[in-house]
């Protein structure tokens, strides 16, 4: 709640910078909050992939080092 009252507080500032960067800010954030998070999470097939070449490598090590 303070951090609305900061962007609000900053939007109205005389610094046309401040004010322009805070207003572009303040419409990010309704339009996030409007729009939602859709963020799904990773599974395991996602990491396929990046899985077998760690595997590859510490099996390469452990050969080299035994």
């Amino acid at each position: 709640m303070a951090e609305k009252n900061f962007i609000q507080r900053n939007m109205a500032s005389q610094d046309a910078f401040v004010k322009s960067l805070y207003t572009d800010l303040y419409t990010r954030i309704q339009e996030y909050e409007e729009k939602g998070s859709d963020v799904e999470k990773m599974k395991l097939s996602h990491a396929g992939s990046e899985l077998f070449i760690v595997g590859t490598i510490a099996v390469f090590l452990m050969m080299v080092i035994l």
